[in-house]
């Protein structure tokens, strides 16, 4: 129930769609890539906020599972860093639905992430990317977030 009342406010938050990045693997991107209160790169998160964010994606294959992951680069550099583990499995974070999934199919997915970090006053890309049972991306997308101390 409160995951459906999140989702339901975040649906009615006021966002705009995101320009984002393909990923170095050439995956797919989503339609529409939405951030609460971030409407231009960097999107800037105080540390400690939350990486709120919901995108619209086409499936390319069925999946009888997702996985997400959250990745996070300072530069060519990867920082440590793993999407809590109730997250990790995305088919629970699909508006409206769960796993299996179908190609063709337009699936709305959602995350809202603690960000942590072990600094501030930085700016990174974030990386998401959804896999399919196969292990090959559905989709994969970086963005720019400029991580700031809390207030």
């Amino acid at each position: 129930m409160y995951k459906l009342f999140l989702v339901a406010a975040f649906l009615f938050a006021d966002v705009l769609g995101l320009p984002v990045r393909p990923c170095p693997n050439n995956a797919p991107v989503p339609v529409e890539v939405r951030v609460v209160d971030c409407y231009e790169e960097p999107c800037v998160i105080p540390l400690g906020g939350m990486v709120d964010m919901d995108l619209d994606f086409i499936v390319a294959r069925d999946s009888a599972t997702v996985s997400a992951a959250l990745n996070i680069f300072l530069g060519d550099f990867r920082v440590p860093y793993e999407l809590p583990a109730d997250q990790q499995n995305a088919c629970n974070f699909f508006y409206g639905r769960s796993c299996p999934i179908q190609q063709g199919e337009k699936i709305n997915y959602h995350l809202s992430t603690p960000a942590t970090a072990p600094f501030a006053n930085v700016t990174v890309d974030l990386e998401l990317q959804l896999t399919g049972d196969d292990g090959e991306p559905l989709f994969c997308f970086r963005s720019s977030a400029r991580i700031v101390p809390a207030e």
